[in-house]
């Protein structure tokens, strides 16, 4: 069977995102020694595209069809066919956007990619059943991705009739939120506390539920922070300022929710690395959308684009959502990171992302006090940008130096 386990769906998924990677490395190859042989704006397209559709959201759907999903439906028609077609579009987005960029054929494979993940989305929400923590995340997230599609029918319309306005970015930045903060949060956090119940690891009821409700109660609200750039209403800044605030009461009992994890999960050096990694990066993430809600804040990001902007991301697609990922693989036996040439891997990956991370804010904060910028910072970029490529070639190799069997 073509998705057996899931394992073959997972490590196409992290096939696409080393491509994606590799994409990433060009671009920034790109600003080290300039060329025109090929589009950055293509590229670009190209990269971020299949990271988040090829690697995040495909990964993330096949462990909620593991970990979610009876054996038995999971196997069913609708899940197989709408898989492979997903599995064939996002490939096929790497080589459109390369060559013709967000024109006609990339925009009929965001299409089909559109309309395929609805009738996955519908199953999923009918399929997952129960009232836990886990259950509800999930669906939460299932519905934010469907709120988050709305901006990519919409998206269309307005780069016909508008151009790339104002109404242009704010349609990205709604996609881009909702997609983020809606889908990936989500359902990462109902995964995790799933294997977690799984694991029989005892965590409070009330910091459980009150987590859910902060978390949801803000994320709407929180796109706000993504728009105030365009407006100068003070309102607007007070909204995103309290919806940040709600965010940081939902970590708060995120972090009492771990405690309680570490005290009991028995879990290896690496898998505490990841999680830690992830948490600290998702903590980052939460503390920059609530410096956001400052008009200072929101001016110096946006004069400062290729630092901050890029830098934050970074740190949600990478520190936070792949490390997230990397963790819940590897408790699943999913991947393994028992061989010295995936610890290589992963190691290389951990500090690549850390490293870049360091390089991007610190150059924007060196600029930001008119401080003497990093020298040859597009070349110490590229260095450790090929740490991660490196790292995901390596992790990938390792799958399959020796056959295991892993959980069903």
């Amino acid at each position: 069977m073509l998705f057996r386990n899931n394992r073959t769906l997972i490590l196409y998924s992290l096939f696409l995102f080393i491509l994606s990677a590799i994409y990433g490395l060009i671009l920034r190859y790109n600003f080290a020694f300039p060329t025109k042989i090929i589009s950055y704006k293509n590229l670009l397209q190209g990269h971020s595209h299949v990271a988040f559709l090829g690697w995040g959201y495909l990964a993330v759907i096949s462990l909620i069809l593991k970990l979610f999903i009876p054996k038995e439906k999971r196997n069913s028609t609708i899940y197989k066919n709408t898989l492979i077609i997903i599995l064939i579009v996002v490939f096929l987005m790497l080589i459109s956007f390369l060559i013709s960029g967000y024109r006609v054929f990339s925009i009929v494979l965001l299409s089909v990619f559109g309309i395929t993940s609805y009738m996955l989305s519908f199953r999923l929400l009918k399929d997952v059943s129960g009232k836990s923590i886990s259950v509800k995340l999930v669906k939460y997230g299932i519905y934010y991705y469907l709120i988050s599609s709305f901006a990519t029918w919409f998206l269309a319309y307005v780069i016909v009739t508008q151009g790339k306005t104002t109404l242009y970015y704010n349609t990205v930045y709604f996609y881009l939120h909702f997609l983020y903060n809606g889908f990936f949060v989500f359902a990462l956090f109902g995964l995790l506390f799933k294997v977690l119940e799984n694991k029989e690891v005892l965590i409070s009821n009330k910091f459980k539920k009150y987590f859910l409700i902060f978390l949801n109660i803000a994320c709407i609200p929180a796109y706000i922070l993504s728009i105030l750039w365009s407006s100068n209403n003070s309102t607007l800044n007070i909204i995103g300022f309290l919806a940040s605030i709600l965010q940081l009461i939902s970590l708060v009992f995120l972090f009492k929710i771990l405690k309680q994890v570490f005290q009991q999960i028995n879990c290896s050096i690496i898998s505490k690395i990841l999680l830690t990694f992830a948490t600290v990066a998702y903590a980052l993430k939460i503390l920059a959308q609530t410096a956001s809600a400052f008009p200072y804040f929101v001016k110096k990001s946006l004069a400062l684009k290729p630092f901050f902007i890029i830098g934050y991301l970074h740190l949600f697609t990478l520190a936070f959502m792949s490390v997230f990922i990397f963790f819940l693989l590897k408790e699943l036996k999913i991947i393994f990171f028992n061989k010295p040439i995936s610890k290589t891997g992963i190691g290389f990956f951990l500090v690549g992302v850390f490293l870049t991370e360091i390089v991007l804010f610190l150059q924007g904060f060196l600029i930001l006090i008119q401080f003497k910028p990093i020298e040859n910072y597009t070349i110490i970029l590229l260095i450790f940008s090929f740490l991660i490529v490196v790292g995901l070639i390596l992790i990938f190799i390792s799958q399959f130096t020796k056959h295991y069997n892993f959980i069903k």
